[in-house]
């Protein structure tokens, strides 16, 4: 049985967007994560024993989305899991991406997600 750790809402400034125009101001996109891993030797110890440290995966998240522009949710979302995946000690890893599109008012958000386990990182 395994288990889970989560980080829900998690929020950034970066550029994203299909066109230039859309690229050129920064725009919040919304990063949740569910990874499965195995926490039982830290929690019995109530130590952190091989973790996922939650703090680091935001910052690992936070110093990769402004490092470059982006066309694509799903290529954040691939690279996040990609991070977590290769990062830190998890079996699987599922990662969603919420957009706000300044071009669809109308909209409360555009969402992608993917699930990825260590194994669709090997080089």
């Amino acid at each position: 049985m395994a288990d889970r750790v989560s980080g829900h809402g998690l929020r950034y400034q970066c550029r994203v967007g299909f066109n230039v125009e859309e690229r050129k101001l920064p725009q919040t996109v919304c990063i949740d994560f569910d990874a499965r891993t195995d926490w039982q030797e830290s929690a019995r110890a109530d130590q952190p024993i091989n973790m996922v440290d939650y703090a680091k995966v935001d910052q690992a998240i936070a110093e990769h989305l402004t490092s470059r522009e982006w066309r694509l949710i799903e290529a954040i979302a691939e690279s996040v899991a990609r991070i977590i995946c290769v990062d830190f000690p998890v079996d699987q890893v599922r990662v969603t991406v919420t957009k706000y599109p300044v071009d669809m008012p109308h909209c409360d958000g555009v969402s992608v997600s993917c699930s990825r386990t260590p194994a669709d990182f090997i080089d």
